[in-house]
């Protein structure tokens, strides 16, 4: 997906934690793409910090859909080299570096992107163990299943950081884990055009109108979301984000338990 916007989650930390010590290492990574609501002003390193991190999320999420499509049997992810964890086959200059810097240096410009796969789609070259929906959904799903497993293997790291008192791993860490999270959460809404769109194929025919509609509007639904998101106060993208913040909130705790 080359539209990222991620949710603002600030966890409840304890007082006597490393994080908690140091609490500008929590990303802000808000209602605007790290934005509008998002990282606020930030000193040169928090900025490469947060650039950095996005680059990582990026990566992953890019190659993930590359990587399932190829294998697949799609041949074009491969032809553009974007069968790589190499960064600067995904990340697109102006939306994941120019427009986060900025953002994280507190202007309100609201979305961040990477540069989207590209594949057929075409079933001449696709495997025929699946029905083709369920190859979309596949494909879409890769990008977000990437980012939790970059997720979960930095929580490693933060935990470690946390148990040997190692300020900079902890910070890093918590960033790839509070960005990953939010933009798995956030890439699979059942909203075009985002990944979880291809939700929308499995709907029950009852819900055919919800379908059909946001299949041909989603576009216009998400736009508006995002220029609503851009003000003061709970936005509808915010509202809707909710429940994965709260998610979210109990897993940092849970590594904060661990580390003890």
């Amino acid at each position: 997906m080359n539209l990222l916007r991620f949710l603002d989650v600030i966890p409840a930390i304890p007082e006597n934690s490393l994080l908690a010590q140091a609490p500008d290492t929590m990303p802000s990574v808000g209602v605007g793409t790290l934005g509008a609501a998002g990282l606020g002003s930030a000193s040169l390193g928090l900025v490469v910090i947060n650039v950095l991190a996005l680059i990582a999320c990026v990566t992953v999420h890019e190659f993930g859909h590359a990587y399932v499509a190829d294998r697949l049997g799609d041949p074009l992810p491969r032809q553009q080299g974007r069968v790589t964890l190499n960064p600067l086959a995904h990340i697109d200059w102006l939306g994941t570096v120019i427009f986060p810097a900025l953002m994280a240096m507190g202007a309100g410009i609201p979305l961040a992107w990477g540069k989207p796969v590209e594949w057929t789609g075409n079933p001449r070259y696709l495997t025929h163990r699946y029905s083709m929906r369920t190859i979309r959904l596949m494909v879409s799903t890769a990008g977000p299943a990437m980012n939790l497993l970059l997720a979960l293997v930095t929580s490693v790291f933060l935990v470690v950081g946390l148990k040997t008192h190692s300020a900079g791993l902890a910070r890093a860490s918590s960033h790839l884990v509070l960005m990953n999270l939010s933009l798995m959460f956030f890439n699979l809404l059942p909203i075009p055009p985002l990944d979880g769109r291809s939700f929308l194929e499995f709907l029950p025919n009852f819900m055919a109108p919800v379908r059909d509609f946001l299949l041909r509007y989603g576009s216009f639904v998400f736009l508006a979301l995002v220029l609503l998101g851009t003000g003061s106060g709970m936005s509808p993208l915010g509202w809707l984000m909710s429940p994965f913040e709260w998610l979210i909130r109990k897993y940092v705790e849970l590594l904060l338990l661990i580390a003890g």
